[in-house]
């Protein structure tokens, strides 16, 4: 399979299709320009990340809602159920989160809307009752804090929803006590459910990287949502109603995760690079608050982290949570159930089920795992399981069955295609005339002991590697601008596709906070690239034509 991206024009969606979860932007500027919000670039967006780009079906959903139902124009956010509605309201009215950018309780307020009896668009036997809405509406003016909740908790409806609610809008109708019917007729007797929750609960225990544990984990230890950002957020609230003591992330995680964390909690405490010195230092603060007889509630660790693909010595700290008596939370997202068995580690472990498990860049979906041999599990479960509402909508659901079924094959050929290209960059980076500076990726970091520790064994059926993802670093801004620009693959944000997809990662997600980003090691020369299915010579041979053109911008000025 070749590569041939050119074509494609800024603000495609990536890949083509009504529910792509990625965006064409195509060169270095572009995505500069995305990272400031600038407006030519914004204007020209069809398609986006769906947490920060509010799809379009979503969209044409809220205007028809607006429509039918408003009397005045106002700005709508539309959610699955009425307690996602109600923190949303909670959030955009808080004085203390925004300041005077707050809007008035009184501006808000949550409506109710009902689909009709209607076929759903699954194969399903019988007519079944539509979806509930929820609601929530707030002046034109103040869109600001509404989208950063939307980002910040991933709770929002998916765009298969909004389009299945389209194609029933004639029956959608507000009601004053709605029926309480949403997903739970659905979830409760379809099977597709159970078997992703099946599939994860196998993975999870497959081929372990230690001896074989006492128990396994069981479907019903599986919890699914509506995103990966949505299984963060709401693990964070169970941990809070649990405990409500102070959060540690150690390494660096998805920044969105620092916010949210920020946002909700009563504290919160980074240790950015996640080395041996901050663990040191993260010793000293947790023996500190013993003596006062205080602690905390949870560390939360990426396997490996974004994107500089570091591994955290998760072995000290899991020593560290049974001295201490603090939960660990592992996202393995990254390194995925396929390469990686944090279970040895880990008490909760969450997953962005969009990423590689899916596949195909096509849907959002996330998933927390309780390890059954923690001493926390029924504390956990009891409180995880209190009030918790199933909402990955069925054809969501549906569609990440299909596409996860050969998530092992996929992740073998990903593995093999990045370690190639690995192998290819790192030798560049010990090479003083080169303009390569770093190749970061669990093999080659200084702590791909502490990544290989967690790598489960191999067996006839899967080999495990060190991921789809790595991230090139360059001694000048030109010599990064042309490796990209030269670089003919997809160029957009997600990862674990089946297509290549490169950014410059400082450059679109942190543009507005570059000091703050190189501060925990994050240059703006950086690259990031996770590796698809088109084949590891096709993808080897535009990396190196890419590279080429770096390495014609020796003699420009380095940072």
């Amino acid at each position: 399979m070749t590569i041939t991206t050119t074509s494609l024009a800024l603000g495609k969606a990536i890949p083509e299709g009504p529910h792509a979860i990625s965006v064409q932007i195509p060169t270095w500027s572009d995505m500069c320009g995305m990272g400031r919000g600038d407006v030519q670039i914004m204007e020209a967006l069809q398609n986006g990340y769906p947490r920060t780009f509010i799809h379009q079906t979503i969209q044409k959903l809220c205007r028809a809602c607006q429509s039918r139902f408003l009397s005045s124009p106002a700005k709508i956010l539309l959610f699955p159920d009425q307690k996602s509605a109600q923190t949303c309201k909670n959030y955009i009215t808080s004085s203390t989160i925004h300041k005077n950018e707050a809007v008035p309780s009184k501006s808000v307020s949550i409506i109710a809307l009902e689909i009709g009896e209607s076929q759903p668009t699954f194969l399903y036997a019988g007519q079944t009752p539509g979806p509930t809405l929820w609601a929530v509406v707030y002046p034109e003016e103040s869109a600001k804090p509404g989208a950063l909740f939307w980002r910040l908790t991933g709770t929002g409806i998916s765009s298969r929803l909004a389009e299945h609610c389209l194609q029933n809008i004639d029956s959608m109708q507000r009601v004053e006590r709605p029926v309480k019917r949403f997903y739970s007729a659905m979830t409760t007797v379809h099977p597709v459910y159970e078997t992703i929750r099946t599939r994860i609960a196998y993975l999870m225990d497959r081929a372990p990287a230690e001896t074989p544990r006492n128990l396994t984990v069981k479907h019903s230890d599986v919890f699914l949502y509506p995103s990966g950002m949505s299984a963060i957020y709401h693990t964070h609230q169970t941990l809070l109603k649990w405990r409500g003591l102070e959060s540690v992330v150690i390494g660096f995680p998805y920044e969105l995760t620092i916010k949210m964390m920020e946002t909700y909690g009563p504290s919160f405490k980074f240790y950015s690079l996640g080395t041996e010195e901050q663990i040191d230092e993260f010793e000293i603060y947790l023996d500190t608050k013993a003596r006062i007889g205080s602690m905390i509630q949870a560390v939360w660790c990426e396997c490996p982290s974004n994107p500089l693909l570091y591994t955290v010595d998760l072995g000290r700290i899991r020593r560290l949570a049974d001295k201490y008596g603090f939960i660990v939370v592992v996202d393995e997202t990254i390194g995925s159930f396929a390469n990686v068995d944090v279970l040895g580690v880990a008490d909760i472990v969450v997953t962005s089920l969009s990423k590689s498990f899916n596949g195909y860049a096509d849907l959002l979906a996330g998933s927390v795992t309780l390890n059954p041999n923690s001493g926390y599990y029924r504390a956990l479960k009891t409180c995880l399981t209190e009030g918790y509402t199933n909402n990955l909508y069925i054809d969501d659901a549906i569609q990440l069955e299909h596409n996860s079924r050969n998530f092992l094959q996929r992740a073998a050929q990903m593995n093999t295609t990045a370690e190639s290209i690995v192998d290819y960059l790192s030798p560049f980076a010990s090479d003083p005339s080169s303009v390569v500076s770093a190749v970061h990726y669990p093999k080659t970091c200084q702590s791909a002991h502490h990544y290989e520790s967690r790598m489960r064994n191999a067996t006839d059926e899967f080999t495990p590697g060190y991921g789809c993802l790595f991230t090139v670093d360059f001694n000048t801004l030109d010599a990064s601008r042309a490796f990209f620009d030269s670089l003919d693959v997809w160029k957009g944000p997600s990862l674990g596709a089946n297509i290549t997809l490169a950014q410059p990662y400082v450059q679109m997600v942190l543009q507005k906070e570059k000091k703050w980003a190189a501060s925990h090691g994050l240059r703006e020369t950086i690259v990031r690239v996770s590796v698809g299915l088109e084949g590891k010579d096709a993808i080897l041979q535009t990396v190196k034509n890419a590279h080429m053109m770096a390495e014609k911008t020796k003699g420009t000025h380095a940072l």
